[in-house]
């Protein structure tokens, strides 16, 4: 498999606070690779940094083999990686299909043919179109950020938190479908607090601690270890 992403030695600061020490992880084209972990462990921090909205004072980042560590994040959208933020951040003054056009903001053409892969996707938002975004449930309004990010066409999707929030049925139908879009081959960094939900989709993990990566593996190998259970599954 290919190599999508290459993370080299980041390190980040808010400040003084020395939030990303040293971090390294890859991920190869069509895998799904989760980075587990506490609140505050630096998984958003990390996320944020590979797409630009924040910079690493140390080390590089490749996407295809070309560094991206000083690309301004419109850019990064635009070279093929798509975020689906923690909390959604949709636009919720403006209808479904609105938000969903503003995805395709770097693209021009092909719009019609995304908008009804996104619906085929996501029947809800089909229904619901030209609905108010802000409107929406909890889980719609997550269904509507990730058809959102599907619309720029990602070479690399990477989703923020998508459970957080959300009552366990819906939790099951978000994780369903990065399940399906793993089957069609999208390549997904997932960063995500539900460690069980998350090492069951995962190709691979990495459990990060106070800014650092402590372990990896595969999310079968992950699942099974002692560490990883007492710590973040409850066993």
């Amino acid at each position: 498999m290919e190599e999508i992403l290459s993370v080299q030695g980041i390190n980040v600061y808010y400040g003084a606070i020395h939030a990303i020490k040293d971090v390294s992880l890859t991920v190869n084209e069509g895998e799904i690779v989760t980075l587990i972990g506490a609140n505050g462990a630096g998984k958003s921090t990390t996320l944020q940094t590979i797409s630009g909205l924040l910079r690493s004072k140390t080390g590089d980042i490749l996407f295809c083999g070309q560094s991206i560590a000083h690309v301004p994040s419109h850019k990064i959208v635009e070279r093929g990686i798509a975020q689906v933020p923690e909390g959604r951040r949709i636009f919720l003054q403006m209808t479904v299909q609105e938000n969903l056009e503003m995805g395709a903001f770097t693209r021009s053409g092909g719009v019609e043919k995304d908008l009804e892969r996104v619906y085929a996707l996501f029947p809800r938002l089909l229904e619901r179109k030209k609905q108010i975004a802000g409107t929406l449930s909890g889980g719609e309004q997550q269904m509507l950020a990730m058809g959102r990010a599907l619309m720029s066409h990602p070479k690399l999707m990477m989703l923020d938190e998508p459970s957080m929030g959300l009552a366990p049925i819906l939790v099951e139908q978000v994780f369903t479908i990065i399940r399906q879009l793993h089957e069609e081959g999208t390549t997904i960094l997932l960063v995500e607090q539900n460690a069980q939900m998350a090492l069951s989709v995962a190709d691979r993990a990495y459990v990060m601690e106070t800014g650092k990566i402590t372990l990896q593996g595969t999310g079968a190998e992950l699942a099974q270890s002692d560490q990883v259970k007492k710590a973040y599954l409850g066993g």
